[in-house]
């Protein structure tokens, strides 16, 4: 399996793709709709299914636009966080960004820790709210890594002033589902640079 990176809109969020070199599994398709497509395109992938670690519109701003081109395909997300899908473009607009659409519902809803299969691996859903209602991350214990959205970023974590979020819950979140995974865990998070859950122990200032 390989991971793609396409960094998408003015903030920069990560958005991943996850691919057998057949098919792709969009995460966090937050805008920039044509370079996601470009790259599905160019490797001559089908996309199967939508991902959102959660629904803050720089993760699911460009969901709409990729279900118009693909319209039969399933969106993975929690259910609590329907007031941000629906409102992602009058928020992002507030941010200065316009080609965000509202998000769609999810098609299959996961609503606390879970397990799924892709490409013949396990991937295990984590609950992690706290920077959003209706955090999730996805594990892929097989392969060593996380896709981590914005719970731990390298040297940082994220946000908890925005509508929804919640200090102590988020340091739960981290502490006991982020934390607790072997050191040599590979963390893909929403923002930035990728890191190690070791590396985050030892050095993130927010967890020393």
């Amino acid at each position: 399996m390989e991971i793609l990176t396409i960094p998408v809109t003015p903030v920069q969020q990560n958005c991943r793709i996850l691919t057998n070199d057949k098919e792709a599994i969009v995460i966090d398709p937050g805008g920039d709709v044509d370079k996601i497509l470009n790259m599905i395109s160019q490797r001559n992938l089908t996309l199967v299914e939508i991902w959102l670690t959660h629904s803050h519109f720089d993760h699911c701003g460009g969901v709409g636009k990729l279900i118009e081109k693909f319209p039969n395909i399933n969106l993975v997300a929690h259910p609590i966080e329907k007031e941000f899908r629906k409102f992602a473009h009058q928020i992002a607009t507030q941010w200065g960004i316009f080609d965000v659409v509202e998000c769609p519902e999810p098609t299959k809803e996961i609503e606390d820790d879970a397990q799924m299969e892709v490409f013949g691996r396990e991937v295990k859903v984590l609950f992690t709210p706290g920077h959003s209602p209706g955090h999730l991350v996805f594990y892929f214990p097989e392969d060593g890594f996380a896709i981590s959205g914005d719970t731990v970023f390298q040297g940082s974590i994220g946000r908890t002033d925005l509508p929804g979020a919640d200090y102590k819950v988020f340091m739960q979140s981290i502490r006991t589902k982020i934390l607790t995974l072997p050191d040599e865990v590979r963390l893909l998070p929403g923002h930035g640079p990728d890191t190690t859950v070791g590396r985050e122990k030892i050095t993130n200032p927010f967890l020393i």
